[in-house]
């Protein structure tokens, strides 16, 4: 009776020993009829798409200057490529795009300059703008307290000539901080200067301050 039972027992063994290869050989499945979920670990891998780029000669276009243009590059994965790539501009009234690939401005205003490549595609944004003739501050010396604001004053030719351009910088932030509004805060004593730049004429202007207790 013992032995009987010895070797029912060994072919149950042996049977299920057999199902459960068949199942790891077929993916946990019998027929069409899934049993046990096996995952392949390759199948958790995400698939990593190349990276394309898009980059632009300047981020602002002159519309006072309709011979102006921004050429643009794009480069996959670091790589430059120059073919079989399809650009759009979000806007044409603002900004059209020539049969040389090259940026030319219609209108003031902001665009969306897509790039497309085998199935990708980036992006970037392109400023159309009336660009700053002359900038001076209406004064060159002045005196704040610490904790107290100031807020800067630029006289800008043409009137209509977008700041966008501009950015504010503090010669020590540990005296004085200036955010791009040209709103300058006392920090501690001391004296400082304060330099607004404009991106598109490369071109800067500064004025000292102090700050006092």
């Amino acid at each position: 009776m013992r032995k009987k039972i010895l070797v029912i027992s060994i072919v149950i063994f042996i049977i299920v020993g057999l199902i459960a290869l068949y199942l790891v050989l077929n993916k946990g499945h019998i027929g069409n009829f899934g049993l046990v979920n096996i995952e392949n670990e390759n199948s958790k891998e995400e698939t990593i798409l190349p990276k394309l780029t898009l980059e632009l000669e300047n981020e602002f276009l002159s519309s006072a200057n309709k011979k102006e243009t921004v050429g643009m590059t794009v480069s996959i994965d670091g790589e430059i490529v120059t073919e079989n790539i399809e650009f759009e501009s979000s806007d044409e009234k603002i900004v059209k795009i020539n049969k040389d690939n090259k940026l030319v401005a219609v209108a003031d205003g902001k665009a969306t300059i897509t790039a497309r490549y085998d199935g990708i595609e980036a992006t970037k944004d392109i400023k159309v703008i009336t660009p700053i003739k002359t900038m001076s501050f209406t004064t060159t010396n002045s005196t704040i307290r610490v904790g107290k604001d100031l807020q800067m004053k630029l006289q800008i030719t043409p009137s209509k000539a977008s700041t966008d351009t501009l950015k504010y910088t503090s010669s020590d932030e540990s005296i004085a901080t200036v955010n791009q509004n040209g709103i300058v805060t006392g920090i501690a004593p001391g004296k400082v200067k304060i330099t607004v730049y404009d991106a598109y004429n490369d071109t800067e202007k500064s004025v000292n301050l102090t700050i006092r207790k």
